[in-house]
C-alpha cells in the first residue's frame, strides 16, 4: 500500500504539470478531423516524462527499434499511426540482467477521469515478439479510490497469450472496461512483461474511449443490416478495416451518418 501511495503522489504531481498537454491531446484522434467516438484521453508516446519505469528491466520511450540479437534482424519498429514521434519499447535481449526471470513495468503518470457515457474501453497498438511460450505481457488497469473507499484496485489483462516460441504478432488491442469502471472513476495504466529471456514488445497510440450504444454479435454476417447501407467499419483506433477479429470491438458508420459500436464475440 505504501508503494501505491507513493505512485499516486507522483501521478498527482505529473497530472498537475501535464494537464494542458493532456487536454490538447484528447481533442485529437490521430489526424481524424471528426472522431468517430468520444476520445477521453490519448497518448502518442512522444514524451518519456509521461511514464515511469517500475521494473528492473527498462522500457524506452523513444523511436528506437528492437536491437537485441534475437529480434533486431527481423522485427523492426512498430507500424503505428505515430511511430515517427515515439513509442514504448522493451527489448529484454538487449538489456539482459542477472535474473533468470526478467521483469519490466511501465507506468503512465497521468490519471484519466472517465465521464459522460455508459461504456468505456482502452485501445492501443501492440507489436510483440516472443522468445518462448512462457513469455507474458499484460495491461494493468488501476482504479483510484473506487466508491470513495480510498483503496485502489487493479486488474491485469494478458495480451498476446499462448503464442509459440519465436512468434511475432502485430495487433490492435481494444479492451472493454465497462465492467470495471463507471462514470467518475479515475484510472491509469501500467504495461507489464515477464520473460525468461529475449522478449521484445513495442506499444503506441494509447486511447481511452467512451460510447453509449453497444451491439454484440456472434458472427461477422450479423454486422450488416439489410435495411441500412453501411459506409465503413473502423477499429477502435479509428482505422478503416475490411475484416473483423473475434473478441475485438468496432465502429460501424452508416451512410446516413449514424454510428454503432459492435463487438464480435
Amino acid at each position: 500500500m505504501k508503494n501505491f501511495k507513493t505512485k499516486l503522489s507522483l501521478i498527482a504531481i505529473a497530472t498537475f504539470f501535464l494537464a494542458l498537454m493532456t487536454t490538447e491531446r484528447a481533442s485529437a484522434q490521430f489526424g481524424l478531423t471528426n472522431p468517430i467516438f468520444d476520445v477521453q484521453y490519448n497518448n502518442q508516446f512522444d514524451d518519456s516524462t509521461d511514464f515511469q519505469n517500475l521494473g528492473y528491466t527498462l522500457f524506452e520511450v523513444d523511436t528506437t527499434a528492437p536491437y537485441g540479437s534475437f529480434v533486431s534482424n527481423y522485427m523492426g519498429a512498430i507500424n503505428s499511426f505515430t511511430a515517427d514521434n515515439g513509442f514504448a519499447l522493451i527489448d529484454l535481449d538487449a538489456q539482459p540482467t542477472a535474473n533468470y526471470v526478467q521483469y519490466g513495468e511501465l507506468a503512465l503518470l497521468e490519471t484519466i477521469t472517465v465521464e459522460g457515457h455508459d461504456n468505456y474501453g482502452v485501445g492501443f497498438q501492440s507489436y510483440y515478439g516472443a522468445y518462448d511460450g512462457a513469455d507474458s505481457v499484460f495491461l494493468k488497469v488501476w482504479k483510484a479510490n473506487p466508491n470513495g473507499t480510498g483503496l485502489p484496485i487493479d486488474t491485469m489483462i494478458r495480451l498476446h497469450a499462448d503464442l509459440p516460441a519465436g512468434s511475432i504478432e502485430d495487433s490492435i488491442h481494444y479492451i472493454d472496461l465497462s465492467d470495471f469502471v463507471t462514470t467518475g472513476d479515475e484510472i491509469t495504466f501500467n504495461f507489464v512483461c515477464y520473460s525468461s529471456w529475449g522478449l521484445a514488445w513495442l506499444i503506441d497510440d494509447l486511447v481511452v474511449l467512451a460510447w453509449n450504444p453497444t451491439q454484440v454479435v456472434s458472427s461477422i454476417n450479423d454486422v450488416y443490416n439489410p435495411n441500412r447501407e453501411l459506409l465503413t467499419i473502423y477499429n477502435m483506433l479509428g482505422q478503416p478495416v475490411t475484416t473483423m477479429v473475434r473478441g475485438q470491438a468496432y465502429i460501424k458508420v452508416y451512410t446516413d451518418g449514424t454510428r454503432e459500436k459492435v463487438a464480435l464475440r
